[in-house]
């Protein structure tokens, strides 16, 4: 799935007809002779290509304007301290083609949102995944609001996409991909391409760099399509990926959480124990299971989480985890940086631990760093304001034209 490319030399013809038909120049200017005077101007629209199956743009729907006063009012008092945002944004519904968790193509949904600039510099471009999240209105192309993070960071100045993931938006009922590392990464590499040929048919300009973002979830889902973007070559890699608090180890994640059971209630935690479970038959396993999903989700869930990474750790299959879900040891080839909080009872910190370690391992230690999320307590919720400043902060001394 290679991000498609105008071919420079059309997109340049395409270019100086659009200037001179657009801006009403004379013809001299153009290489012919005569006036122009009283012509009407043309809008040229350049043919991008877009062919079908994953990434190919579907629609766009234009949802609505957001006015950077109220943008600056939804944002928590800590964050309007250090951060301005700059810019109105308009927010679009994109529609595009991916692939669910049995890799047939399906039309799925994302947000895009773009910054009202009145300048002519080309924007940077910037790949936001959310965190997990229990309701589909919850889901980013149905949350076009003031205190959507997307809609941050695009009143920074960035180009932002931010796909629903599969399960939410026009893919609600399919089984959302969760903390399974290809079907996750497909989905948010598929709407980079697509909202990037969106914006080439709307003649929306970026600069050519591009950054990744995430937290939780969204963390995952970045480190997942990081990975993605660097091992299959699809492109050229982003400037910068910042991400916070991710299960990026989920052999981890599970024991760990298996751990707090167990010292919350050791009758339980011998219950749920892997080890005791692979003796049940898969019936018996399957209702633990959902039991196990719908304490962490609650019954107002209206999401169809697909529980392959709980069936495996159930199962007591850390193999097939590591194959199926692990996003925490690969050698990156661009810049990462890690933001947790030591107190993280939700996502140990462990996590980042163990990614540090191993793409240190692998040689790659001059291109990761990270930070420990100063809040006191600092868990998982409480940190995302200080992830929030951090995040703008450090990507905004890289990026150019916001």
């Amino acid at each position: 799935m290679k991000l498609e490319l105008l071919n420079l030399s059309n997109l340049n013809k395409v270019a100086s007809l659009a200037i001179c038909l657009g801006l009403g120049l004379g013809l001299s200017a153009c290489g012919g002779g005569g006036s122009t005077t009283g012509t009407t101007p043309v809008v040229v629209t350049p043919e991008v290509p877009n062919p079908s199956g994953p990434g190919h743009f579907e629609v766009a729907t234009f949802i609505k304007t957001i006015n950077v006063t109220d943008i600056t009012a939804a944002l928590p008092k800590e964050v309007t301290a250090v951060v301005k945002p700059l810019y109105s944004v308009d927010t679009y519904k994109i529609t595009y083609t991916t692939t669910d968790t049995s890799g047939r193509n399906v039309i799925a949904s994302g947000l895009a949102v773009i910054p009202r600039k009145t300048g002519s510099q080309a924007s940077p471009v910037l790949a936001y995944q959310h965190a997990t999240i229990k309701t589909d209105a919850e889901a980013p192309s149905n949350h076009a609001t003031a205190d959507e993070p997307a809609v941050l960071f695009a009143s920074m100045g960035y180009l932002v996409s931010a796909t629903d993931y599969v399960g939410y938006g026009t893919t609600k009922g399919l089984p959302h991909p969760y903390l399974l590392a290809a079907p996750t990464a497909l989905s948010v590499a598929d709407f980079m391409t697509a909202t990037s040929r969106w914006r080439q048919m709307k003649t929306i300009a970026d600069n050519g760099q591009v950054f990744l973002t995430g937290y939780s979830e969204g963390a995952y889902a970045t480190m997942a399509t990081l990975r993605y973007l660097t091992q299959n070559k699809t492109g050229a890699l982003p400037v910068s990926t910042f991400v916070g608090a991710g299960p990026y180890d989920v052999v981890l994640t599970l024991n760990a959480m298996l751990d707090a059971v167990r010292k919350q209630n050791p009758l339980v935690g011998a219950l749920i124990s892997p080890g005791f479970l692979k003796k049940l038959g898969a019936n018996d396993r399957a209702n633990v299971r959902n039991l196990l999903l719908s304490s962490a989700l609650g019954s107002s869930s209206d999401i169809n989480f697909d529980p392959t990474f709980l069936d495996n750790f159930l199962n007591d299959d850390d193999a097939a985890i590591v194959v199926q879900s692990n996003v925490n040891d690969w050698t990156p080839q661009s810049p990462i940086s890690f933001f947790h909080g030591r107190d993280d009872t939700t996502v140990p910190y462990g996590n980042t631990d163990s990614a540090f370690q191993a793409m240190t391992k692998r040689g790659a230690a001059n291109l990761i760093d990270r930070m420990d999320c100063p809040a006191k307590p600092a868990e998982h919720i409480p940190c995302v304001p200080a992830f929030l400043i951090n995040d703008i902060t450090r990507l905004g001394v890289l990026a150019k034209g916001l």
